[in-house]
């Protein structure tokens, strides 16, 4: 009886050993989980602070800010070209410009169907006319964006063919549309702004008669080529 005593006891002790180690281990095992739960909050943010110091650096970098330069410029002439396009088109056509990764700008075209909505059309499948539209818009934004940041303000406009593909309703759009700018309407001045200012506007045509013009111009200018030689014959009375 007395050995199965001491038996008993040395079983005790021994049992109170393996569960003092087993304590001791998930004691070490909620440390181990705490210090890893550490480990992933402190990963995810470094993480964090490094897509934030990425940003940074191309925001404030030489890189970004260069690209923010040019991306509010590229915002700013898609609005002021969009101004023109309503004053030609009526507001069937739309201009959407995008800088991409590359700082290349992409342009997209969006065509007003007859029930309101807009579809958005590959540049290369515009007809002549609109294509023609949106160029002269273009062109008008863009002397318009650099003299509202008060680079150059031209008196002296000269436009090459912008009559191209245009017919006798876009040829008098673009007529009245000039027009108005060369007299300050006001109420093109409310609509667009008051970016161009300049006191003459010339057109250099080819292949359209004079009677084709006169209702949208002011004056009416030839170049006649005879025998090898060229003379202006100026409208004097228009």
């Amino acid at each position: 009886a007395t050995s199965k005593i001491a038996e008993l006891k040395i079983e005790e002790q021994s049992l109170e050993a393996t569960q003092q180690q087993i304590s001791d281990l998930c004691s070490d095992l909620d440390a181990a989980e705490a210090n890893l739960l550490n480990l992933k909050i402190e990963a995810g943010d470094q993480r964090a602070s490094s897509a934030t110091y990425s940003s940074l650096t191309d925001s404030l970098g030489h890189r970004g800010v260069q690209t923010f330069v040019l991306q509010n410029a590229v915002e700013a002439l898609e609005s002021t070209t969009q101004s023109y396009l309503n004053e030609l088109s009526d507001g069937s056509l739309k201009l959407e410009m995008e800088l991409d990764a590359g700082d290349r700008i992409s342009r997209k075209a969006h065509i007003r169907a007859p029930d309101g909505s807009y579809t958005e059309r590959p540049l290369s499948s515009l007809s002549g006319g609109q294509w023609r539209r949106f160029s002269i818009a273009l062109n008008l934004g863009f002397v318009d964006l650099v003299a509202r940041r008060g680079q150059m303000r031209p008196s002296l406009m000269v436009l090459d063919e912008p009559l191209t593909h245009l017919d006798r309703s876009g040829r008098s759009s673009v007529g009245s549309l000039l027009k108005a700018l060369l007299r300050n309407d006001d109420s093109l001045s409310h609509r667009i702004g008051k970016g161009i200012t300049a006191s003459t506007i010339m057109l250099i045509l080819q292949d359209l008669s004079a009677e084709e013009l006169e209702e949208s111009f002011d004056h009416i200018d030839e170049v006649v080529k005879l025998g090898g030689c060229s003379h202006v014959v100026v409208d004097e009375y228009s």
